[in-house]
């Protein structure tokens, strides 16, 4: 029951348990209170109240490390299931194929996890137990115990009528599992390993089950070969190697399906935000409209939204009817399971899962319970259309796709408009990660399948799609479709067919433990209107898990969607307009703030460096060819990555570019093929020896006499030319300057940069703006708008740093000329002393110590001066550092 603590007492003896250790910790006669007065003291309003008998047991170690309910539950389950499958393989599998295996324990644990609940409820008697006595007052008997099972399952169908105890493989007489394993998991389902309480599935919540069985479902069930060695003797003597099923993590199995177990927190706002508007919308003038309404979420898992959704129904209707939640009796809540409640999922066991959980929670009474496979259905919420159509892209076995026809499905609600509610967590892929044919698939029916999109942005336009005019979306997903480029599509489409109603910026949260995601929570009507969006940012140094409702959100209008521009706390808002005082933003200064070069051939093309030789030639390592190869110098382009660009350093790069094109007058020519012959034949002979795999570049696209070419010749002219630069990814701030139009440099991804050049009408120096750039006051804006990625990096690409705001300088002020020149001079000594540090390789050298200070306090001059610059007040600072 999540107690900690626990007192009994007969009023002449006091003894005080923990939950987690068999003996008491305090045992105190009436006749000791005064003589062991700070004992008793233990137990008081005061001590608890600050935690001081925890901390005394902590002391004398009576409290070990305390392990969740959820954990200790799933990890029986876990030992459960992998010997029931070396039951089922070593006495079964004549008769038992693997996927039948998989669904006999499945089918069990849910019958027995349901019947326990059953047990607690007070609604049956404790059947499973009672005939376990029976089997040991037996002497073990064989098949007594199995016999028994049997019979208490056909007990349960008979009076629950549920699909859960349908005659099934389970019940088959020729299954033979060891009755010592099921007295094991019978009595583990009671008894707690470790400890003195027991189970009560009667308040064993929901959101705990559903979180144990999201668990479940990232687990498989693997073949391995133990002790190989030894296997390999019996089958060299003739034997047979033994062979034995464990239950191992499947470590991609939850990452490939972007399955996340939804927090609690989430799902009650969620659902009170959407259900519960929705109901009091409607409470007073339009009670049908909620006795009908259509509740779905359409990667439902294990059901939580669903659980959370029926609750909020049940508390309604019993608000109408005057009673208590307990009081509700099956007429009550049964047309609330079948008439309002559906959830579609891929994965089977999710599905049986999800209805599982919502009979639990259904149950009031033994009574029949409804079949829930008209509500909860397998099916792939993407992917519908004609067999034919479905064969042409994903051949004969396009059924393994579990394509879902929702106006087959669902054929009622859809006729009607659709459901009235949306609600989920809808899964998290890249499409990198995807099959091809459903890559391929999905761009062709999905308008939100946009560049390199994410799974989720399909499910919130397919989630629109399915709502009725005016009906209700909720949803936690990834905010990086609000910033990134793959939510160009989805913005628009929610910007045209719908009203945001909010979002929750959870950004700085950890909300799944496994993934770094980026959410937000956003709710929405279908229905375009211009009514204020509601923007609640959570702190990082918010409560866990946070209370959503406890900041007051800011408005914005509805096409921040498309335009990215969220409003600012009100703690921010005033910096950020001294700010835009006096200044302009990046992207008005600059000629043109360009990426890095993609060739799509960068195991050719890009080449290490090794050594200089005579003749101006260069000797580099070629991927492409697996060894050293002599070009010629001159088309060998100094190369960076995005990693390779720092902060105020001069960049040392360890790579070339062959750049086989000749620039002038901002125009890029291709070197033809005669003048690689006559000036620059180990190049051209280079490119020979790598022709097939060039022309073979985006599906032969390049098989034409431009066979040499970048596929993608984007800024080739840029490269030469003076420039500052910044890598895609970073921490903090890493600006730098290229004066002279040395260094190309990498685009494409995270893993590459963009350049900076600057207006001829721009008065104010490269380097004051480089400053500027990489100033703690900057690089504050900058993530206020940039979009976050695992590990503390934000993205610095030119949609976020096209925004940052350059002070614009008034150099007929000569305090202000002035500190323009010293922010010049203090950045040429940041340059000049990082150049000093590069080579530096020693750690402990003094000359790095002291370079490295002389680094550090000339930033900090540099961070003052940009302060004064922007007009900051101290109180202004403090919120920058985060002091």
């Amino acid at each position: 029951k999540g107690v900690t603590w626990a007192i009994l007492t007969n009023f002449t003896e006091i003894r005080l348990l923990n939950a987690q250790r068999s003996q008491p910790f305090i045992t105190l006669g009436y006749d000791d209170y005064l003589n062991s007065f700070e004992k008793l003291w233990l137990l008081s309003k005061e001590s608890i109240a600050n935690n001081f008998l925890n901390k005394e047991a902590a002391q004398y170690s009576i409290i070990p490390h305390a392990i969740p309910i959820e954990e200790k539950l799933f990890k029986q389950l876990r030992q459960w299931r992998e010997a029931l499958y070396n039951e089922l393989l070593h006495y079964n599998s004549k008769w038992l194929k693997q996927e039948q295996r998989d669904e006999v324990i499945e089918k069990l644990i849910n019958r027995l996890i349901f019947i326990r609940t059953a047990e607690d409820r007070h609604l049956e008697e404790n059947k499973l137990r009672s005939a376990v006595h029976l089997w040991e007052n037996n002497k073990h008997k064989n098949g007594e115990l199995s016999t028994a099972l049997r019979e208490i399952f056909a007990y349960y169908n008979g009076y629950y009528d549920s699909e859960l105890f349908a005659p099934h493989l389970l019940d088959d007489k020729r299954l033979a599992i060891d009755e010592y394993l099921i007295t094991d998991i019978l009595n583990g389902l009671y008894d707690i390993p470790g400890i003195m309480a027991s189970y009560d599935f009667s308040v064993i919540d929901a959101d705990v089950l559903g979180r144990v069985y999201e668990q479940y479902l990232g687990y498989v069930s693997k073949h391995i070969i133990e002790k190989a060695k030894e296997a390999q003797v019996r089958i060299a003597l003739g034997g047979t190697a033994d062979t034995d099923y464990k239950l191992v993590e499947k470590k991609q199995h939850r990452k490939e399906q972007g399955i996340y177990y939804t927090p609690k927190f989430v799902t009650d706002y969620i659902v009170k935000e959407t259900v519960g508007h929705f109901i009091e919308e409607n409470r007073h003038d339009n009670y049908n409209r909620i006795l009908n309404m259509k509740i779905l979420d359409p990667a439902c898992g294990s059901g939580s939204f669903l659980i959370r959704a029926y609750d909020e129904l049940l508390k309604f209707h019993a608000d109408v009817r005057s009673k208590a939640t307990t009081e509700m009796d099956k007429f009550d809540r049964m047309p609330i399971l079948t008439g309002n409640i559906f959830g579609v999922d891929l994965d089977q066991q999710a599905v049986e899962i999800a209805r599982l959980n919502l009979l639990l929670r259904g149950l009031a009474k033994r009574d029949h319970l409804p079949p829930l496979t008209d509500n909860i259905k397998q099916g792939n919420s993407l992917i519908s259309g004609t067999d034919v159509e479905l064969k042409g892209y994903f051949g004969d076995n396009w059924r393994d796709k579990h394509p879902f026809n929702w106006d087959y499905e669902f054929k009622y609600i859809m006729a009607n408009g659709g459901f009235d509610v949306v609600i989920g967590n809808p899964p998290y892929v890249r499409i990198q990660s995807l099959p091809r044919d459903e890559a391929d698939y999905f761009r062709s029916h999905f308008e939100s399948a946009y560049g390199s999109f994410d799974l989720y942005v399909l499910f919130i336009e397919q989630a629109i799609k399915l709502l009725k005019d005016g009906g209700k979306l909720g949803l936690i997903t990834s905010g990086k479709f609000l910033k990134s480029d793959y939510g160009k599509k989805i913005q628009e489409i929610i910007q045209e067919q719908c009203t945001v109603e909010s979002i929750i910026d959870l950004s700085v949260q950890q909300v799944f433990a496994e993934a770094t995601t980026y959410p937000v929570i956003i709710t929405m009507q279908k229905g375009a209107t211009k009514k204020p969006l509601n923007y609640v940012f959570i702190p990082n140094d918010s409560l866990q898990p946070p209370d959503i409702t406890a900041i007051p959100p800011v408005t914005t209008e509805q096409d921040a969607i498309t335009k990215g521009v969220w409003p600012l706390l009100a703690t921010d808002k005033n910096l950020f307009d001294k700010l835009s005082c006096n200044a302009k933003p990046l992207g008005d200064i600059a000629e043109r703030i360009f990426q890095g070069l993609v060739t799509s051939a960068d195991k050719i093309y890009i080449l290490e460096k090794r050594s200089e030789s005579a003749n101006d030639k260069i000797r580099v390592y070629s991927r492409s060819l697996a060894k050293e190869v002599e070009l010629e110098k001159a088309l060998l382009k100094p190369l960076l990555m995005g990693n390779d660009i720092e902060r105020y350093q001069y960049p040392a790069p360890a790579y070339f570019l062959l750049f086989a094109y000749k620039v002038s007058d901002d125009k890029a020519d291709l070197v033809t093929e005669q003048e690689f012959v006559s000036s620059y034949p180990l190049c051209w002979k280079y490119l020979l020896n790598n022709r097939k795999a060039l022309e073979n570049r985006e599906n032969g696209k390049m098989k034409n006499d431009r066979w040499y070419a970048y596929v993608y010749p984007k800024s080739l002219t840029l490269h030469d030319k003076p420039k500052l630069l910044t890598g895609v990814l970073a921490k903090k701030s890493r600006f730098t300057s290229d004066s002279e139009g040395i260094f190309y440099f990498m685009g494409g991804g995270n893993a590459g940069g963009y350049g900076i050049t600057l207006k001829s009408t721009t008065k104010e120096k490269p380097l004051y703006i480089l400053g500027l750039l990489n100033s703690s006051l900057l690089d504050f804006n900058l993530k206020k708008i940039s979009s976050p990625f695992r590990g503390g990096f934000f993205s610095y690409a030119q949609r976020y740093i096209e925004r940052l705001p350059i002070r614009q300088i008034d150099f007929d002020n000569p305090t202000e000329k002035a500190m323009h020149d010293k922010l010049v001079s203090l950045v040429e000594k940041m340059l000049e002393l990082n150049k000093k540090l590069a080579p530096i390789r020693d750690v402990f050298s003094h000359e790095k110590v002291k370079l490295v200070k002389e680094i550090e306090k000339t930033d900090k001059e540099i961070d003052n001066l940009v302060y004064t610059l922007y007009g900051l007040t101290e109180e202004d600072i403090k919120i920058v550092e985060g002091k």
